[in-house]
């Protein structure tokens, strides 16, 4: 009788330990904090590379800048925002980099989550961390726009 009891026992706990240990679900973004990365950079829309920022909703990526490249997205006609292109679900991926789509939002093709462009929150997940974003100043009638972090 204590022999089954044991081996229920210890047959219950490698259960639990190869349910959590292999669980597809498992969320590394609880350290995922994008590295913070000294930015200052200026451009105008204006200018060839920079052009789809001029009507709301156009978007440019810089690269070479950030962690891993920085998205821009003309979220007005008076302000652009500017984010990471991070996928903040698990930083130590180099493929996890966002996407931006027409709908607004931007998506890590490596592990599904997706963003709101408007203020870089979690749309949907794996992830449950914000995009990184960084500071940005508009001058909508010059076209001069800003990212400093």
């Amino acid at each position: 009788m204590n022999y089954f009891r044991n081996f229920l026992i210890i047959s219950g706990l490698a259960l639990i330990l190869i349910i959590s240990g292999c669980s597809k679900g498992s969320n590394p973004d609880v350290s995922s904090n994008v590295p913070s990365v000294s930015v200052n950079v200026s451009f105008n829309v204006n200018t060839p590379g920079y052009t789809a920022l001029a009507s709301v909703g156009g978007v440019a990526y810089l690269t070479n800048v950030g962690y891993r490249g920085i998205l821009v997205y003309r979220i007005s006609s008076s302000a652009v925002v500017a984010y990471d292109r991070t996928c903040t679900y698990d930083i130590s991926d180099a493929n996890g980099i966002v996407t931006a789509q027409n709908n607004g939002t931007a998506i890590c093709l490596e592990c599904g989550s997706t963003y709101n462009l408007s203020n870089g929150s979690v749309n949907t997940g794996p992830t449950t961390i914000s995009l990184q974003g960084y500071t940005t100043t508009f001058n909508q009638t010059t076209g001069a726009v800003t990212i400093t972090h």
